[in-house]
C-alpha cells in the first residue's frame, strides 16, 4: 500500500488534483485559535501548524503542484533539465539552428515510422530523440522571451503616446472652438450693452445695468475669461 507521500505525489500529478489531506484543519475554530496563539506555539500544535503560512523562499527553488519552480525568474539551462544540448556552445545563429532542428524532427519522424514497421519494440529511443529535439528548439525560442518582452513594452508605450497625442489634439481643437464661441458671446454682449446704454434712448442708469445683467466687455479680465471658459467646458 503506497505511503502518504506517494499518494500526495500521484494527486499532484493528476489533471485535477484533490485538495491536500490537511485541508480539514482549516476550520472556523482553528482559525479563531490561530488568531490568539503565538506563531511558535502554533507551529508546535498538530492542528494549527498547517494554518501558519511558510516563509517565502529567497533562493533556490520551490515546489508547486508537483513541479519545481525557480525563485529567480530565469530560463533554466538544458543541463539543469537533464536534456542533451544539440547545438554548439557560444554565439550561434538561432534561426539557422531552429531550421536545422526542424529538419531533424522530420528525419527522426521518418525513422520512427520505419522502426514501428520493422521493430516496434525499439520505438522508445526514437521518441526520446524527438523529445530532445523539440526541447532544444523550445529552449532556443524561449531565449527570445526577454527580447520579445522589451519589444512588446516599447510597442505598448508607442501606442499610448499616439493615443495621448490624438486625445491632446482633439482637446486643443475643442478649446479653440470654445474660445471662438466665448468671443462671439462677448461681441454679442457688447453689442447689446451699446444699445441699452445709448444716451439717445433715454440715458443709462445703474438700475438698467443690473436689470440687463450685461457689463462692460472691456472690464472682463483674463481671469474672468478663464472662469467663463471653465464653466462652458463643465457644461459640455
Amino acid at each position: 500500500m503506497p505511503d502518504q507521500s506517494q499518494s500526495a505525489g500521484q494527486q499532484l500529478d493528476a489533471s485535477y488534483p484533490a485538495p491536500p489531506d490537511y485541508y480539514v484543519q482549516f476550520t472556523d475554530a482553528n482559525v479563531a485559535r490561530l488568531a490568539s496563539t503565538d506563531t511558535d506555539a502554533a507551529l508546535d500544535d498538530p492542528e494549527l501548524k498547517f494554518l501558519v503560512p511558510p516563509a517565502p523562499p529567497l533562493s533556490g527553488s520551490y515546489s508547486g503542484f508537483g513541479r519545481l519552480w525557480q525563485v529567480q525568474d530565469r530560463l533554466p539551462t538544458l543541463a539543469e533539465q537533464n536534456i542533451p544540448q544539440l547545438y554548439s556552445e557560444g554565439p550561434i545563429d538561432r534561426i539557422t539552428e531552429l531550421k536545422r532542428l526542424n529538419h531533424s524532427i522530420l528525419f527522426e519522424f521518418l525513422d520512427l515510422v520505419d522502426v514501428l514497421i520493422k521493430d516496434p519494440s525499439q520505438f522508445s529511443a526514437r521518441t526520446e530523440r524527438i523529445r530532445d529535439i523539440l526541447v532544444n528548439a523550445h529552449h532556443l525560442i524561449n531565449e527570445y522571451r526577454s527580447h520579445q518582452a522589451k519589444e512588446t513594452l516599447k510597442l505598448m508605450l508607442q501606442q499610448q503616446i499616439v493615443a495621448k497625442r490624438e486625445s491632446t489634439r482633439i482637446t486643443l481643437e475643442k478649446c479653440k472652438e470654445l474660445q471662438a464661441e466665448v468671443e462671439r458671446l462677448r461681441q454679442e454682449a457688447a453689442a447689446v450693452d451699446i444699445h441699452t446704454s445709448a444716451p439717445e434712448a433715454g440715458g443709462h442708469t445703474q438700475e438698467q445695468e443690473e436689470t440687463t445683467g450685461y457689463a462692460d466687455p472691456s472690464a472682463i479680465s483674463a481671469a474672468g475669461l478663464q472662469t467663463i471658459l471653465e464653466e462652458v467646458l463643465a457644461i459640455h
